[in-house]
Formats: C-alpha cells, sequence, structure tokens
C-alpha cells in the first residue's frame, strides 16, 4: 500500500534531486519530532514559500523548543542516519500510529485498508512510504536546512534566507479551523463521509458556504472603506494558474452589487505591447523570443492611463489584441467610465504587481492574491500540495474544454507555471485579503474525471512518471460523483456545467 517507485539507478537531474531533498527533509523533521518530542504530535507541511510550515498540535512551539528541534534534525543529518524500506501488516501499522499520536496517517490507513503496509525507517521512526526518499538523511548535508520560529508552529526551509509568508500563514490557520470543526482534517477523514444520506453532500455544502462568506466579507470590507471616506476603486486579482481567478472575480461582482456597488469586470491580457514594441523581439525580430509572462511585455503606461481615465468617470478605448499577428486589431473597444459608485476588477498575472498600477492611489487599490490552499494532511507531516490541486483542476479543464490528453497538459505545465515565481509570489504579501479558493471535497470529484486520463499516459511518453505520481494522489481518495458540486461552485470553472461557464 502506498508502495512509491523504486529508486532509480540513473543519475537524478537536478529538479528530480531537488524534489528529492524536499520530500526527505519533510520526512527527516518528521522524525526529528517523534525523537526530540516523545507523546507530542507534529502535524503540518503546508508550503510557505520555500518552506514548510508545522506545528504541534493542542500546544504552541517556543522559540527555544524549535532550536532544540533544529538541532535533532542536524544531528540525524550529520550522523547520516539511514533511511530503509519494509512493509508492515496493516494492523501493526495502525496500532504504531495509534500509539505516537499520528492520527492522519491512521486515518488514511483505515480508509484504505491492504494486508501490507509499505513503509520508511529511520533511528526506529517509521512512516507511510508515499513517494521516494533518499538513502540517507545524510544526502541533506549540502542542503541549508533551516527551522524558522513563527506564529505558533515553525517553518523548514531549504533556503538560508527565507521570507516570512504572513498573509498565507493566516489563510491556512483560518482553513484549517474549518476543517477541524467538521471533522474533516486530513484525507482519510475526508474518506469515510458517507454516500448515501447526507454526509458528503453536508460537507460539500459547507465548503461552499464558507467561500460564498468569503466573499461576502471582502464586499463587506470595500463597503465601509467607502462609508469612511475613502472608497476602493480597482480591485486587483491574481494567482497562479487554475486558482479560479475567473469565476471569484464573477461572483465578487454580484456580491458587490448587492451592497450597491457597480462593480465591472476588465480583461487586461489584450494590453500586450504590439510586437515592433516588444523589447525583446526588437533585437533579433523573433517572435519565439517575445515573453509574455514578463511585464515588460505589457503596455504598462498605457494601463495606467486608463485605470486613472475609468477611475474619473471617462471611457477609453481598450486595446483587443490579436495573439495571432502579435499586433492591436483597431480601432479597439468601448469601455465606459465607472459611475460614481463603481468600481473596476481586474485580474491576471500581473494585477498585484506595483509597476502595474502605480499610476493609481494605493488607497484606492484593493489587492487579493487567490490560491487554492488545501489544509487537508495526506499523513502527519505533508499536506496536499497546492501545485497538484491545481494541475487537477487544470487537467479536466484541458480534456473537456480544449481536447487535450492528460499527457499534453503535463508537458506543458512546467511552462505554465514558469513565471509564477518572478510575477506572483512575491507580490503575495502585499495584499489585502488572501481567498482560499480550495474547497476540500474537490480533488474526490476531479478523480473521477482525471483518473482515466491519467491512466491512458503511456510508458513511451515523457509524462508517465508525472502521471504515475498524480495516480498515487488519487489513490488516497474515495472517488465522489461530480453532481455533488452546486452549479455555482468555483469547481465548476474546471469542470463545466456551471453558472459561471465562459467555454
Amino acid at each position: 500500500m502506498f508502495a512509491p517507485p523504486a529508486r532509480s539507478e540513473k543519475k537524478a537531474s537536478d529538479v528530480e534531486t531537488a524534489t528529492l531533498n524536499r520530500r526527505t527533509l519533510r520526512f527527516g523533521v518528521s522524525v526529528a519530532a517523534q525523537l526530540g518530542f516523545p507523546g507530542k504530535r507534529l502535524a503540518g507541511g503546508a508550503a510557505f514559500g520555500q518552506g514548510w510550515y508545522y506545528e504541534l498540535v493542542g500546544t504552541s512551539i517556543t522559540a527555544a523548543e524549535v532550536r532544540t528541534l533544529e538541532d535533532k534534525l542536524k544531528e540525524l543529518i550529520a550522523a547520516k542516519k539511514g533511511i530503509t524500506r519494509a512493509k508492515m501488516p496493516w494492523k501493526n501499522a495502525t496500532a504504531y500510529f495509534e500509539e505516537h499520536k499520528l492520527t492522519s496517517s491512521k486515518a488514511l490507513l483505515q480508509s484504505r485498508v491492504s494486508a501490507e503496509v509499505d513503509m520508511w525507517e529511520c533511528d526506529g521512526v517509521r512512516r507511510l512510504a508515499l513517494f521516494p526518499l533518499h538513502e540517507s538523511l545524510g544526502a541533506l548535508a549540502e542542503v541549508p536546512v533551516n527551522l524558522t520560529h513563527t506564529g505558533k508552529g515553525f517553518v523548514a526551509s531549504y533556503v538560508k534566507d527565507w521570507v516570512p509568508q504572513s498573509s498565507l500563514e493566516q489563510s491556512f490557520t483560518d482553513h484549517g479551523v474549518f476543517g477541524a470543526s467538521h471533522g474533516i482534517t486530513c484525507i482519510g477523514e475526508l474518506n469515510v463521509l458517507k454516500g448515501v444520506g447526507r454526509e458528503r453532500k453536508d460537507f460539500t455544502l459547507a465548503c461552499e458556504f464558507r467561500q460564498e462568506a468569503k466573499l461576502g466579507e471582502i464586499a463587506s470590507t470595500i463597503a465601509q472603506r467607502a462609508q469612511s471616506g475613502s472608497p476602493v476603486k480597482i480591485i486587483c486579482i491574481a494567482g497562479p494558474t487554475s486558482s479560479g481567478k475567473t469565476t471569484f472575480a464573477n461572483k465578487l461582482c454580484l456580491h458587490l452589487k448587492n451592497r450597491g456597488v457597480h462593480a465591472l469586470p476588465l480583461t487586461v491580457d489584450h494590453y500586450y505591447l504590439p510586437l515592433d514594441r516588444q523589447p525583446k523581439y526588437k533585437t533579433r525580430q523573433q517572435r519565439s523570443d517575445v515573453d509574455y509572462d514578463s511585464i515588460e511585455s505589457m503596455d504598462v503606461d498605457l494601463v495606467g492611463q486608463h485605470l486613472n481615465a475609468l477611475v474619473r468617470g471617462e471611457a477609453v478605448l481598450t486595446p483587443v489584441y490579436d495573439m495571432v499577428s502579435g499586433y492591436r486589431k483597431e480601432p479597439g473597444k468601448q469601455f465606459d467610465g465607472l459611475k460614481e459608485n463603481g468600481i473596476l476588477v481586474i485580474e491576471g498575472i500581473h494585477a498585484l504587481n506595483p509597476s502595474y498600477t502605480d499610476a493609481v492611489e494605493r488607497s484606492k487599490l484593493f489587492k487579493i492574491y487567490i490560491s487554492p490552499l488545501s489544509a487537508l494532511q495526506v499523513d502527519d507531516c505533508n499536506k496536499i500540495k497546492t501545485t497538484d490541486h491545481r494541475l487537477l483542476r487544470r487537467m479536466s479543464r484541458d480534456y473537456l474544454f480544449r481536447g487535450h490528453s492528460a499527457a499534453k497538459t503535463l508537458s506543458m505545465w512546467d511552462n505554465v507555471r514558469k513565471g509564477e515565481g518572478t510575477w506572483i509570489f512575491p507580490h503575495q504579501n502585499d495584499v489585502d485579503f488572501v481567498m482560499n479558493s480550495a474547497a476540500e471535497y474537490e480533488i474526490p470529484v476531479l478523480k473521477t474525471l482525471v483518473e482515466p486520463l491519467l491512466r491512458a499516459v503511456t510508458p513511451e511518453e515523457p509524462e508517465f512518471d508525472r502521471a504515475r505520481d498524480l495516480l498515487q494522489l488519487l489513490d488516497m481518495f474515495a472517488t465522489w460523483p461530480p453532481d455533488l458540486a452546486p452549479k455555482s461552485a468555483l469547481l465548476r470553472e474546471f469542470i463545466g456545467d456551471g453558472d459561471f461557464d465562459e467555454h
């Protein structure tokens, strides 16, 4: 059960080595915690920038305890403690996890039963073998491992200077409280919700009500700013691909309208510079040189002019960009200026970039970062990866509305994501609100649609190993029918048949 692929004899690429380092670091943190704090339960593993956030369940961890834990981890690394693989009978594995208060691991085993369980073992500590690891913690000797105390917990990072992620910390904490209030903190607890009766339906509705409440909270905050004499005129929404920006923006406009605010969405993807003004094109006259993810490809001056004109109530002709020719279609598109109580809602990769909106007074802006930040534990030291969640969403949408195979989506994924670290993530802390677009019932629903696509990826295709990794993740989940998702759900942007469909 949960057997990771066997360690390969071929030399790993830099990317593969980095992945092994990060997975082994999370494993090492969990081992050090059990050895250093026997009787206490460590949980976490949510990505916080270039590191992972953890807490001791039921109590705050002190800065001194974090230093003790870091010392223990580095001691294990220096001693080159080996990591071995073994199988345990299911009964013994569940008993071990119960003894050591590893409740998420135990819950997963109870919802995914097999006669034997694959385990990793290091210095007497055992964990589920969810994915490949290095043969020894000593492999982390060259990684700048650091543990940083923050909030109630700490971050285990793999860079020398970790950048605090205060906005994400609050969002994860809030989402975790929601899950705990419904008794759903891990995959195993989600799996045991009954498919008959109302258990799954009620939890699905609770997730949707929570998202609507967050939209109402944003609308309320913006309405209060208007009443206080500091009205918001532009809402900027940005987040990584497949975060649900389009549906979120449309729903936010409706929430604002219910409060008497006239909100208008503006598509800013058309504000690319014409080809003959693209800096990288002018050098060699090669269209392939143009980086459409870069801020330098955008007509920043025109964006600023139009935003200010619209805020003043003046109409503008917005550009219509033709991606085929690389030039704008004339004369453009008429866009009326804002009414006195109007707000412009813009979303896009650069919407949070200060240079994109620096022509507008900051007091008139309301910035929102959106991403699906699941709080579900896989086992006790790993959470659902945001990247995997977004990839499953994207795979479903690509197949249903673009006819792409799973292999096609996987082949494009790295390129799709390449601009996120440069143009989105650096600005996620300078926002007024973090919108967590994750609904914890989503992956069981996506499994119904995506699993057959992944099983069709053949060993001859370069994407085969990545497809196997995702199938292993999906295998941990029960399968839920798509009709559980309400028509108004943000998830419908990726599975179709929704109230906000634009496909």
